[in-house]
């Protein structure tokens, strides 16, 4: 009945493994639904179509890191060809910065906290069920943070700035383009302040750049910025999509609002997902788009 078309599995960066999100799924009714992982599709490399069998429809996603201005953007990218060849490099590229970042920084902090070594670092494997990444797992196993909100204090107090930068808007958006999918802005209100007239003017700055649609409905975004939004939508004959953000606990409560499957009970037909649908994985066929 539900749809939820952004959420987070051990693949990435969230506590839940695939099993454990589409038992999850069930239980919310949803059953439209994307595994958008950080730069990984490792969820439909390794476990295909997973929710065969299931009563979901299940369509293919990945959340992509893009950077401008000095802001960084996320686009989820839905539909596309998981084998891909730009993609792939591209997942490699945002891999790399990631990789730059946490070895920097635990190579800087070493230098004031002796129980942290990068020898030990590059041997160490964090555990999925806490969710997050190497970095962050590893400095929590030894007591210097709490949450990613210790994390970062962290990463600012030691400019952990990569070397390299996540590519413009407009390259990542070719590129989703060329692998066949669909390109949809993620929650872009989290990037800037909740203001209706910056949210349209970023929104046609995104639409000259050749984004397919909006994530819409999210959990922090006002009713009025999901006004704004759709409006936009349905005057450029854009895609809009619900997402939750679901990371299976890890990072699911910031500044009051929580990221959860249960939070928003969108329906598919309050959407508008133009071809994205046409790629999705029925009951266990996978179709062209998806690989097979």
């Amino acid at each position: 009945m539900y749809t939820d078309l952004h959420v987070h599995s051990q693949y990435s960066d969230g506590t839940l493994t695939i099993k454990e999100i589409v038992t999850k799924a069930q239980s919310q009714d949803i059953t439209l639904l994307s595994i958008c992982d950080h730069n990984s599709i490792d969820a439909y490399l390794r476990e295909g179509d997973f929710c065969a069998g299931t009563g979901i429809t299940l369509v293919t996603g990945v959340e992509i890191n893009c950077k401008m201005h000095g802001t960084e953007y996320h686009i989820l990218a839905y539909g596309f060809d998981i084998q891909n060849t730009q993609l792939h490099d591209l997942f490699q590229y945002n891999y790399g910065i990631y990789t730059n970042r946490d070895n920097t920084l635990i190579e800087n902090m070493s230098k004031d906290y002796p129980t942290l070594s990068m020898e030990e670092f590059m041997k160490y494997e964090r555990d999925r069920k806490n969710g997050g990444w190497d970095s962050l797992d590893y400095i929590k196993s030894k007591g210097l943070a709490n949450n990613w909100q210790d994390y970062h204090s962290h990463v600012h107090k030691y400019n952990t700035a990569p070397s390299r930068d996540f590519l413009h808007p407009v390259d990542v958006i070719k590129i989703i383009h060329n692998a066949g999918g669909y390109a949809v802005l993620a929650h872009l209100m989290t990037r800037l302040e909740q203001d209706t007239v910056k949210c349209e003017e970023a929104a046609m700055k995104f639409i000259g750049m050749g984004i397919d649609g909006f994530e819409c409905y999210y959990p922090s975004h006002s009713d009025k910025i999901i006004s704004v939004l759709l409006d936009i939508c349905h005057r450029h004959d854009k895609i809009f999509t619900a997402g939750s953000d679901d990371h299976g606990g890890f990072n699911n409560i910031e500044g009051g609002c929580r990221y959860d499957m249960d939070v928003q009970k969108i329906t598919a037909s309050q959407l508008y997902l133009n071809g994205i649908l046409d790629y999705a994985c029925l009951q266990g066929q996978n179709s062209q788009k998806y690989g097979a």
